[in-house]
């Protein structure tokens, strides 16, 4: 990781999330926020049980409430969550990824940038390990 991707300002992390709508299936969602757990979910295409697992650990913020309790999550809970389906997806552990979304709860750019380096290296490691599988793809295509 290039240092000047390090140094992003942390703060706007998850308001510029690359575009994973083809992952994601979410072209032509239009969403009005706040957003219930329910809504919340579906944008993120996960179920509640999740979004409420990933809430107490605090890896999803809830910001407001309704009049009645209820939780109302905005654009960012929906990119956090997009963004740990992403890294799942990819192979990644919550363990992986839960010291940077801590970290950014915080606000500690120290802890986001050491945790940004740690992700990178597995990012690395498992695109060597997917590129030697892709390689012994290739031979075994040749064999058949």
């Amino acid at each position: 990781m290039s240092k000047a991707t390090v140094s992003k300002d942390v703060s706007r992390y998850f308001e510029v999330i690359p575009d994973f709508a083809a992952f994601m299936d979410t072209e032509g969602q239009t969403l009005e926020f706040p957003l219930t757990i329910s809504q919340l979910a579906k944008a993120a295409q996960t179920t509640v049980h999740t979004v409420r697992n990933y809430v107490v650990e605090n890896l999803v913020l809830c910001p407001e409430h309704s009049a009645g309790g209820f939780g109302l999550y905005d654009q960012c809970a929906l990119n956090r969550l997009r963004f740990i389906r992403s890294a799942r997806a990819a192979g990644l552990l919550i363990l992986d990824i839960k010291p940077l979304l801590h970290a950014i709860n915080e606000g500690d750019r120290q802890a986001c940038e050491a945790a940004m380096r740690v992700l990178q290296t597995k990012i690395d490691e498992r695109q060597a390990y997917l590129q030697a599988l892709d390689s012994q793809l290739s031979d075994l295509r040749q064999l058949a």
